[in-house]
């Protein structure tokens, strides 16, 4: 009965300590970098009016029509596909967000397979992270060669309820090290104020310019123009969504 207890006790702390998790990962969205530190910080009025400017947004599809003239700053030393693709698929993802990871370890993989692979879609993954461990998590894959950096994503995104619900960052360190870097270059990296700058001005431009006010994101660039869409994106919208992007509409069968 003793030994019951114990177990019926670590279980429901665990459910508390989820549930306060995600309290937190769901209120503070918002990041800046002031006088050296990372600064959370969560606005409901300016996001109301975000809210509405999107709104507004003219509609194609399951997307949201952009200023054709925006000029991403995000790095693509990442990106997948060729630089010929007619779209880059620019996915803001924060690797603690639930369906950041469905969309990368579900759908991803079946357009890689079916878009990228044809030479008709780039992929460029864009941080966006909503919390502190996403934060670190994210400042660690910056540093990954290219060779081990989208396995890397991977494992965060397959895990993610392991080390995003620890107290500290020893997994994230552990998988850092199975994925080519040792603890000196992946501390220094998790400490690193210019990857953090470079991670809050990417993540500032995507919520002035794209209106991004959480995640996942997608925004789809090409020649024609830039379009968005806001939220969980499964395979068939997706699919339906990039095949009017490339194709136009479709005839409907009689």
């Amino acid at each position: 009965m003793e030994s019951f207890i114990k177990k019926l006790s670590r279980t429901i702390s665990f459910i508390i300590l989820f549930f306060l998790s995600a309290f937190f990962y769901f209120n503070f969205k918002g990041f800046a970098y002031v006088d050296g530190k990372i600064v959370l910080q969560n606005d409901a009025a300016q996001a109301q009016q975000v809210e509405d400017i999107i709104s507004s947004l003219p509609v194609h599809g399951a997307a949201r029509v952009l200023p054709a003239n925006i000029h991403i700053n995000a790095s693509d030393k990442f990106a997948i596909g060729s630089l010929n693709a007619p779209i880059t698929l620019y996915e803001y993802s924060s690797l603690g967000c639930p369906h950041c990871a469905d969309f990368h370890t579900d759908v991803l993989p079946r357009l890689i397979e079916e878009y990228v692979s044809q030479g008709l879609l780039r992929v460029v993954f864009v941080n966006f992270p909503l919390d502190r461990k996403s934060m670190r998590a994210a400042m660690i894959s910056e540093c990954m060669s290219y060779e081990n950096y989208h396995q890397f994503l991977n494992t965060l995104f397959s895990n993610q309820r392991s080390w995003w619900l620890d107290r500290d960052d020893e997994r994230l360190y552990r998988y850092a090290a199975e994925h080519g870097m040792g603890y000196e270059q992946t501390n220094a990296c998790a400490h690193n104020d210019n990857i953090a700058r470079e991670i809050v001005s990417n993540r500032q431009q995507a919520l002035t310019q794209l209106h991004i006010q959480g995640t996942p994101a997608f925004l789809f660039s090409g020649a024609d123009g830039n379009e968005i869409i806001y939220g969980a994106l499964n395979y068939a919208k997706a699919r339906d969504y990039l095949n009017l992007r490339l194709y136009g509409p479709q005839p409907v069968n009689q």
